[in-house]
């Protein structure tokens, strides 16, 4: 039997004041494995986060996590962990030392979260590990941080915002390396501008715009080809002519076309026109290609 969806929204309405967040949103996040929230600036990716921790409750609709009402379960929160933009951490206090409360509020006894702080702040690669009050580090050293406060607890699900903003090539790419690891055996709902991260990173992902969401699935079937576009590109990467009308390529080299014959049939015919193709077949987008047609107005 299919393992129940861990999130579940149905109708989901936010407004603040005139303005909808929200605007009836439909969405479904699986039990494990990573999924991606993409959206521009003001799509309502952070208020979908806000739903799913119970920190804004609905307008209109419904959410559920875990089988549950986040708005109504505060013990729920003990079930998830949370990465905001705002990082939360007490400034005064050591990256430790913020982990150490943390754990305790979570329910950890003083040792376990002792334990549990250092091995967390060792798992992100805090180094020197966290005795240095949280106002002087660096923002990627707080990111991490914030991050190792995220996994600090055994939960079930784990929702980042944009958790590698702010990280240096090389940590960005330690901490993906890390997501990836974690999304073996929990939920990870990750929001993120980097579509390529979110391409390398997530199983599904969700598309909002305008507080709905405009396309749902996986990045390779949301990217699948399309019957009636080929990409072709010549031997001379000049584009092609066919019918009497030239076609140039774009920047990566290759012509698209759109036809309604058999992809056999338009073949023939380019090389018939006396076009000397090296490559051609049906167009697939790319995530980045996706999101733009999607969301670019």
């Amino acid at each position: 039997m299919p393992e129940a969806p861990a999130v579940v929204a149905r109708g989901l309405t936010v407004r603040y004041g005139p303005h909808a967040a929200l605007d009836g949103l439909d969405l479904e996040i699986p039990a494990t494995g990573t999924f991606g929230l993409l959206g521009r600036n003001g799509a309502g990716k952070t208020t979908t986060i806000r739903a799913i921790a119970g920190l804004v409750r609905p307008s209109e609709g419904s959410i559920s996590v875990l089988g549950r009402n986040p708005s109504c379960t505060p013990s729920l929160r003990r079930e998830l962990s949370f990465l905001f933009a705002e990082d939360g951490l007490l400034p005064l206090l050591s990256p430790r030392r913020n982990l150490e409360i943390w754990g305790r509020i979570g329910g950890l006894g003083r040792q376990e979260a002792r334990r549990r702080a250092d091995e967390a702040l060792d798992r992100v690669g805090l180094d020197p590990p966290g005795d240095e009050p949280v106002k002087y580090l660096s923002s990627g050293d707080r990111r991490v941080t914030a991050l190792a406060r995220a996994f600090l607890l055994p939960t079930k699900a784990v929702v980042l915002d944009e958790p590698t903003a702010s990280l240096d090539p090389v940590r960005a790419a330690f901490v993906r390396r890390l997501l990836r690891e974690l999304a073996r055996d929990r939920m990870i709902v990750l929001s993120t501008h980097d579509l390529a991260e979110a391409e390398d990173l997530c199983s599904k992902v969700a598309i909002i715009h305008h507080g709905r969401v405009a396309a749902s699935g996986s990045p390779r079937d949301l990217g699948s080809p399309r019957s009636t576009k080929f990409r072709v590109r010549t031997e001379t990467g000049n584009g092609v002519t066919m019918d009497g009308r030239r076609f140039e390529p774009g920047e990566d080299g290759f012509v698209e076309l759109d036809s309604d014959v058999p992809a056999a049939d338009l073949l023939s015919g380019l090389i018939a026109s006396g076009n000397r193709i090296v490559e051609f077949g049906p167009a697939c987008r790319s995530l980045d290609r996706v999101f733009l047609d999607l969301a670019g107005d």
